[in-house]
């Protein structure tokens, strides 16, 4: 009898790292990579990645390198180079979205005209405080705080979309 009941605890404990393994397979996939800031999306609204503000600016890029069990980030904001880190907390392979904890951004420190440095400040701030990310049909990765069920009705959550390089 206890032979069956630790044969039965060693398969379940089998099955449950097959699948950590495979989702981690698939996180790994889809989010390692170099990607470009497309669009924002700002509750209600879809804006560029500086606003109305900046007509002409470099890329704001995103590199995500897997890094043992996390995630290193850097990229090129509107005026200066960023670094930090990512966790994925959560994943639900169904809807491609999860769950993220980011460390807190470092960047170099050049000064710039004042409408990119407030593009640059938005841009960190919003990776900085990010909870949740996502990919869609398209596989633009969007990472930010999306809308929940705790969200006030006008409240659409605000997003950065990226495009993979």
């Amino acid at each position: 009898m206890l032979n069956k009941v630790a044969f039965v605890i060693i398969g379940l404990l089998m099955t449950q790292l097959d699948s950590c393994e495979k989702v981690d397979i698939v996180i790994k996939e889809d989010l390692a990579g170099e990607w470009v800031l497309k669009n924002v999306f700002l509750s209600d609204a879809m804006d560029s990645p500086c606003g109305w503000e900046v007509e002409k600016h470099e890329p704001l890029t995103l590199k995500v390198a897997k890094d043992g069990d996390n995630y290193s980030i850097s990229g090129k904001s509107a005026i200066n180079s960023y670094f930090g880190s990512l966790e994925v907390i959560s994943f639900d392979e169904k809807s491609r979205t999860g769950k993220i904890q980011t460390s807190p951004i470092g960047s170099t420190k050049m000064a710039g005209p004042e409408n990119l440095m407030n593009c640059e400040t938005r841009f960190l701030s919003q990776l900085d405080t990010a909870t949740d990310f996502a990919f869609d049909d398209n596989g633009e990765l969007r990472i930010g705080n999306f809308r929940d069920e705790n969200s006030h009705p006008r409240d659409g959550g605000y997003y950065l979309i990226f495009e993979k390089k």
